[in-house]
């Protein structure tokens, strides 16, 4: 269960039985576990906590977990929400699928069917936390590195914060004196320090992801693997 670790989940059922059961598990499994007897109740802790996992039934007062998640993807398209009912319903069903849900559990929960739904969630939230720039060169968003075939790459301290300003700005031009700012913390920096930063930086990576724009600065490449 270590996969479950570095990672937060909200559990919102209104049956207080159910509900016990259930934490107990959750706690064992995930760094964080919130929980909530109500739908509005939940969104307001979610609002608070920002979970990486919501779990939530669909019957409940105050607001349902089908309005719940609707309410969150508003303005959320990430957290990962699965919702569990005591039967299946195909209006559910498609209300899941437009709503984006990671899965839609019949109770009772068990291990068979709970640990896969969240396991899933885990893996959709590691892969959207990686930028692929080419095939098996990525970044890391949770380490703030970046990795070839899974092993860090070692990098400078202006070498890593120089590709970060790049990655974090990716669609746009990252002007010289944006990095000089960032990179040199507003110390004096030339152009052939820069160039002779970027050179060295140009041999550790597998893939030529500097690109630069001449008189303006540099922009991030990404490869079309």
């Amino acid at each position: 269960m270590n996969e479950f670790k570095d990672f937060t989940i909200l559990y919102i059922e209104d049956d207080k039985g159910i509900r016990s059961v259930n934490l107990r598990i959750l706690k064992r499994m995930f760094k964080e576990t919130y929980e909530a007897n109500d739908g509005e109740i939940g969104y307001n802790i979610y609002l608070d906590k920002k979970p990486d996992i919501i779990l939530t039934d669909i019957k409940m007062p105050n607001l349902d977990g089908i309005e719940l998640a609707k309410k969150i993807r508003e303005n959320d398209k990430k957290t990962k929400i699965i919702i569990t009912t005591a039967f299946s319903d195909s209006k559910y069903l498609l209300d899941a699928v437009e709503l984006r849900i990671e899965r839609y559990l019949v109770k009772p929960l068990t291990k068979r069917n709970l640990i896969p739904a969240l396991e899933k969630a885990i893996l959709t939230i590691n892969q959207e936390r990686k930028l692929y720039l080419s095939e098996n060169f990525y970044f890391n968003y949770n380490t703030s590195l970046f990795y070839n075939n899974d092993e860090v790459i070692e990098m400078g301290k202006k070498e890593l914060l120089f590709l970060t300003l790049l990655v974090k700005n990716r669609d746009r031009i990252v002007t010289y004196a944006e990095i000089e700012h960032e990179v040199w913390d507003d110390e004096h920096m030339s152009l052939n320090s820069l160039r002779t930063n970027i050179g060295f930086l140009r041999k550790k990576i597998p893939f030529n992801a500097i690109g630069n724009i001449s008189n303006m600065g540099y922009k991030l490449k990404i490869d079309n693997f």
